[in-house]
C-alpha cells in the first residue's frame, strides 16, 4: 500500500480556486488537455449512470509503472511552460474532491501497463495502490481514467453536461478549417471526441458561407500567426433554403469572441478585446493563436501579468483589433468613430502626454506595447513626409525574425520568438533613434456599456466619453485638459501589474505632464 503524504485535501482545494470554472468543467477540461499533451489523436468519454462513472480513454503515449508513481503526487510534472495546455494530471486529482474512487489503467508501450485505485479518505489522507490491470485501452498504447461516484446526481454524469464542455473549452480542435489552416502544425492528425462512441462534431462545419473568416497577422512580412471567424449567433436562413427543409442555423458558441491557444480556449467575451459591437449578444467567434501558450498561466487557465508577458499580451491584442474592426464594419455592426476634438486642445495634449508617458515608459513597460510606439530620431524632427505606415517598431523587426523561423519550420511544435533587434548600431550613419509612445486622444460618445465610464483605449487610440456628467462639467467650467488627462491616466493604470500601485502611476503621470517627474515625490492620495 503506498500513500500520498500530504495535505493533499487542502493542495487540491487551493489548485480548484485558481479556476473560474465549476469543478466538473475543470476535471473534464485537465483530463482533456493532459491526453492532447500526450499526442493523443482521439479522447472517448463513457458516461454510465447505472453503474455511476465516466471514463476517460485517449491513445497518447501513456504511463510506465515508474511514471505512475510520480502521477500521483500533487507536485509532479515535467511540463514546461508553452509546450502544452495541460496542468501536471489535475483533472484526474481534482476528481478526488467529488469521487468515491478514481481507476486510472495505462499502457506505456513496448508491453508495460498497469493499473490503480485512488480515493480521498480525509485531509491527510489520499491512499493508492496498483491493481489488476483489466485492459479498458483498445489501442496499443493510452490512458483510461474512470471516476466513481456514490449516486448519479454528478454533473459529470449527463452527457449533455460534457458534450457541452467540450465544445466551450475545445471548439478549434473540432472546427475543421482551423485545423485545416492553423492547428494542423501542432496536431498531425485532427482530434476525435466520442460520447458513448458517438461523436462530437460542430454545426459550423461545411458552412463556411456564414461565417466571415480572418487572419491575424503581424510584424513586416505579415505571415499569419492566427485565424478566426465571426457569425451571428442565430444565421437565419432564405425562403428557398427554408423550402428545401433546411433549418436556421445556430452557432456553438456563446455571444463573445473567443481566444484560444493550441485548441484551448482561454477567455471569452468582448472585453478582453476592449471592443463591444452594436449587437453584442448577436455575434461570437473564435480565434486561435498557439504563440499565446507561452505566457499562459501555471494552470493554463488565463494569461500572465507579469510586464513582458504583457506586453505580448498588448501586441497579440492590437493585432486581433485590427483584424477584427472590419468584419464588424462589414456587418454593420461597429460603433460609429469618434469626433475629434478641437485641434487647440487635443494637438498640444497629445504632444505633452506622450512626453509624460515616455518619462515613464522605463518603469512601467508593460504599458508600451498598449499605447503604440514610434520611432524619431534623436539629432533633429523627423521628415514630415515621412508617415505613420513607414514607422518600424523593434517588435515588427523581431517579428520578422519569428515567422520566418517558423515558415523555415512549420511543423515545430512551440512558436519561438527572438528579442526584438536594437535601433542603436555602432559606426552606422544612420541617426540614433529613440523609442516615443503614440497614443490618440479623441472625444466622442460610448453607450455600449451598462455603466458610464470615463472612457477607454482600443488598440492605442483614447476615447474620452463625452456623454460621462465629468465631462460635462469639465466643459462648461473650462476644465476639458485636466479631465482629459487623469481620465488617461485612469484607464492606463487599470492595464498595470498587478503588483504595482495604480495610484502611484497617476501621481507620477500628473507630475511628469507637469515637468517635474524628477522632484515630485509623494503619494496622489
Amino acid at each position: 500500500m503506498n500513500e500520498t503524504r500530504v495535505n493533499l485535501q487542502h493542495l487540491l482545494e487551493d489548485i480548484r480556486d485558481s479556476y473560474t470554472s465549476p469543478l466538473e468543467e475543470i476535471i473534464l477540461t485537465e483530463l482533456v488537455a493532459n491526453a492532447l499533451d500526450s499526442k493523443a489523436t482521439r479522447i472517448d468519454f463513457d458516461v454510465d449512470t447505472e453503474q455511476k462513472f465516466i471514463r476517460c480513454t485517449d491513445n497518447g503515449t501513456g504511463m510506465k509503472r515508474g511514471a505512475i508513481k510520480n502521477y500521483h503526487n500533487i507536485a509532479a510534472s515535467t511540463k514546461t511552460r508553452g509546450s502544452g495546455i495541460g496542468f501536471a494530471g489535475v483533472g484526474a486529482k481534482l476528481s478526488l474532491l467529488i469521487a468515491q474512487q478514481v481507476v486510472t489503467e495505462s499502457k506505456g508501450g513496448y508491453g508495460s501497463h498497469c493499473a490503480t485505485t485512488w480515493q480521498l479518505t480525509g485531509p491527510y489522507r489520499a491512499p493508492w495502490k496498483f491493481i489488476p490491470f483489466s485492459d479498458k485501452i483498445n489501442n496499443l498504447r493510452g490512458t483510461s481514467v474512470a471516476i466513481h461516484f456514490t449516486d448519479n446526481q454528478s454533473h459529470l454524469l449527463n452527457i449533455n453536461f460534457v458534450k457541452d464542455t467540450i465544445l466551450k473549452h475545445f471548439y478549434p480542435l473540432l472546427n475543421k478549417r482551423i485545423m485545416r489552416d492553423l492547428l494542423r502544425y501542432f496536431y498531425k492528425k485532427p482530434i476525435e471526441f466520442f460520447i458513448n462512441s458517438r461523436p462530437i462534431l460542430v454545426p459550423e462545419n461545411g458552412q463556411d458561407e456564414l461565417l466571415h473568416w480572418f487572419n491575424i497577422r503581424q510584424g513586416k512580412s505579415r505571415a499569419p500567426i492566427g485565424v478566426g471567424y465571426l457569425t451571428k449567433t442565430l444565421n437565419q436562413l432564405n425562403w428557398l433554403e427554408k423550402m428545401l427543409g433546411k433549418n436556421d442555423q445556430l452557432t456553438s458558441l456563446r455571444p463573445g469572441l473567443y481566444i484560444s491557444t493550441f485548441g484551448k480556449v482561454i477567455k471569452g467575451g468582448w472585453e478582453w478585446l476592449g471592443i463591444l459591437p452594436k449587437n453584442s449578444e448577436a455575434l461570437a467567434g473564435i480565434v486561435e493563436i498557439p504563440a499565446l501558450a507561452e505566457i499562459l498561466t501555471t494552470n493554463k487557465n488565463d494569461f500572465l501579468s507579469d510586464t513582458t508577458s504583457l506586453k505580448k499580451y498588448y501586441k497579440y491584442r492590437k493585432a486581433i483589433q485590427e483584424a477584427v474592426l472590419p468584419i464588424l464594419e462589414s456587418l454593420g455592426e461597429s460603433r460609429e468613430k469618434s469626433e475629434i476634438t478641437a485641434e487647440k486642445i487635443i494637438k498640444p495634449l497629445n504632444k505633452t502626454i506622450d512626453q509624460a508617458l515616455n518619462n515613464l515608459v522605463g518603469d512601467f513597460p508593460e504599458l508600451e506595447s498598449l499605447m503604440g510606439s514610434k520611432f524619431k530620431p534623436t539629432g533633429g524632427k523627423a521628415d514630415k513626409k515621412q508617415t505613420e505606415s513607414e514607422l518600424r517598431t523593434s517588435d515588427e523587426v523581431g517579428s520578422k525574425q519569428t515567422q520566418d523561423d517558423t515558415n523555415k519550420n512549420p511543423d515545430n511544435n512551440q512558436t519561438k520568438e527572438t528579442s526584438p533587434k536594437g535601433t542603436e548600431k555602432s559606426g552606422s550613419k544612420n541617426p540614433v533613434k529613440a523609442r516615443q509612445t503614440g497614443i490618440q486622444i479623441v472625444l466622442g460618445e460610448i453607450n455600449d456599456t451598462p455603466n458610464l465610464i470615463l472612457g477607454r483605449i482600443i488598440d492605442n487610440t483614447l476615447t474620452i466619453n463625452t456623454k460621462h456628467p465629468a465631462w460635462q462639467k469639465a466643459k462648461t467650467s473650462g476644465f476639458q485638459e485636466y479631465h482629459i488627462l487623469l481620465t488617461v491616466a485612469v484607464i492606463l493604470s487599470e492595464f498595470l501589474e498587478m503588483q504595482k500601485s495604480p495610484q502611484e502611476f497617476i501621481n507620477r503621470f500628473l507630475a511628469s505632464w507637469a515637468g517635474q517627474e524628477k522632484k515630485v515625490e509623494g503619494r496622489l492620495f
